[in-house]
């Protein structure tokens, strides 16, 4: 047993070598470097300062908890649309036919590519940021549902015939447990995009601070960049990181604990 815990402890600790070997370099660079240039360098010292301050003000909460409620009502949304869609064109034939050539085109359009077009129609607030991460969650949810749906194994619904299923009951109790781990993949993916574009949303559409009117982590970072706080910059970034690791981890445990036997 005390083995056991020596081991589970080791593997524990393991993640953070590369993090702290790295805030290490970084520490020790800023000894020999020193001060220099806040607006391309800061110490962790300087760093941790300003992490504390913009957290006691509530700066960077609120602006945590703006990106991730835009994140999450886009994801909702586009990752809504894409099961609906892919589940009509995985399991009818002639939607696929409708469907399918129009979706494959568009799909091949960058993100951000988009931007210009729904700025031309939606303006610059919050509609069009939304629809740009529910742009990004719903191309790889409705190719990875419909793609699902279309290739159950034969086997599976052979046994639907033999158990004299209705159409109903064999999309409910064989096609959708059968599709639901590629499912699941397809709505990590579109997470990961979504957050994604709610990054590049806030970062690069013109609402952000240079109306005064930005909230979010991109606009954060970019008045960060306004005002050469190299500081901030690396807050910014390091959040962007935290926070999309643990959305992940929370859909990757999600899935698990609906689907056992998917495995991640």
């Amino acid at each position: 047993m005390a083995t056991q815990q020596s081991s589970l402890t080791s593997w524990s600790w393991r993640p953070l070598v590369v993090p702290l070997a790295l805030v290490a370099v970084w520490g020790a660079y800023s000894l020999v470097r020193g001060a220099g240039d806040t607006g391309t360098f800061t110490s962790p010292e300087a760093f941790a300062s300003a992490v504390v301050k913009d957290t006691a003000s509530g700066f960077l909460p609120a602006a945590i908890a703006a990106t991730l409620a835009r994140a999450i009502t886009g994801f909702l949304v586009g990752a809504g649309a894409g099961l609906a869609v892919g589940l009509a064109i995985g399991l009818w034939r002639p939607v696929d036919r409708l469907l399918s050539p129009t979706i494959d085109s568009v799909r091949q359009v960058a993100l951000f590519a988009w931007i210009p077009l729904l700025s031309a129609w939606l303006g610059n607030g919050e509609a069009m940021k939304v629809t740009l991460i529910s742009l990004g969650a719903f191309f790889p949810v409705v190719l990875a549902t419909a793609v699902a749906c279309a290739n159950v194994s034969r086997h599976y619904l052979e046994v639907g015939q033999v158990l004299e299923l209705s159409r109903r009951q064999e999309v409910r109790k064989i096609i959708l447990p059968a599709a639901a781990p590629a499912i699941i993949t397809g709505l990590e993916l579109g997470l990961n995009i979504a957050w994604l574009g709610t990054i590049g949303a806030e970062y690069l559409i013109g609402t952000g601070y240079i109306n005064g009117m930005g909230d979010g982590l991109g606009a954060y970072l970019a008045q960060a960049r306004e005002y050469a706080r190299m500081d901030r910059i690396l807050i910014g970034v390091i959040s962007l990181a935290l926070v999309g690791l643990a959305l992940d981890r929370l859909v990757s445990w999600s899935s698990r604990k609906v689907f056992p036997w998917h495995r991640q």
